[in-house]
């Protein structure tokens, strides 16, 4: 009898110093993942080493390199909202892994049910020195500080009728920055904290009327052009 009591006496005591030491540990920040993974229609994007059908013709592409900002990250909830300070991220695709995070901190994402993100950099910080976040005007994603910068780069080589055509897609001005919104309250729970999208580069290149990438291969200045790329960022970003 005297052994159970002594025993019993050691568990309470460890159930209570595991108690007084997880309460003097200092609370984790609720933090909410966003990842982006490029995807070629339903096709995961293979940098350099994988050929796609051209959209709207004859021949195969790939891609040499994929970037593009995602800014203003927005929350919106029933009794507030959340905005990102400095929310300037240039997702690049060409590192080890495969998708590109953003990581959101100190949020309680429950909070939230939906979820905002620009494509490209708002006029106000377009065209301008500023820097936040990822925005750099000596940068390879800027022109110049008075021009604004390139919102997505894509850049590749077409193999057409026994040619090798390059791709270059440099998408930027005021008029092709787009907003789109996210219903988000599904997909956070107290366990999963992690909101996964995909980038579809084909949605840049049309689905109704496609466009024939040995007709259109290179895209910076021409404003009509630009616009009939930018015209798909709408579609570019879907949840998974």
């Amino acid at each position: 009898m005297k052994n159970k009591v002594i025993l019993f006496s050691s568990i309470i005591s460890a159930l209570v110093i595991t108690a007084i030491f997880a309460l003097m540990q200092p609370s984790q920040p609720n933090q909410l993942t966003l990842r982006f993974s490029p995807f070629v229609g339903k096709e995961p994007l293979v940098l350099h080493h994988k050929n796609y059908p051209n959209p709207g013709g004859e021949g195969i592409f790939t891609v040499r390199d994929l970037q593009l900002f995602i800014s203003n990250i927005r929350l919106i909830g029933r009794d507030g909202n959340y905005n990102e300070a400095e929310s300037y991220h240039l997702a690049r695709f060409d590192g080890d892994e495969s998708f590109y995070d953003i990581v959101l901190t100190n949020i309680n994402a429950q909070d939230y049910q939906q979820i905002e993100l620009g494509i490209g950099v708002d006029p106000s910080a377009n065209g301008t020195i500023t820097i936040a976040g990822d925005l750099d005007p000596n940068s390879r994603m800027a022109w110049s500080w008075d021009v604004g910068y390139k919102f997505l780069l894509l850049e590749g080589a077409l193999l057409y009728q026994e040619q090798q055509l390059p791709l270059v897609y440099h998408i930027g001005f005021n008029e092709s920055y787009t907003t789109v919104t996210f219903p988000i309250s599904e997909t956070i729970t107290s366990n999963n904290r992690l909101i996964k999208f995909n980038v579809d580069v084909l949605q840049l290149f049309g689905k109704a009327e496609p466009i024939d990438l040995s007709v259109i291969s290179t895209v910076k200045f021409d404003p009509d052009h630009v616009a009939l790329i930018a015209k798909g960022f709408n579609k570019l970003i879907t949840l998974d």
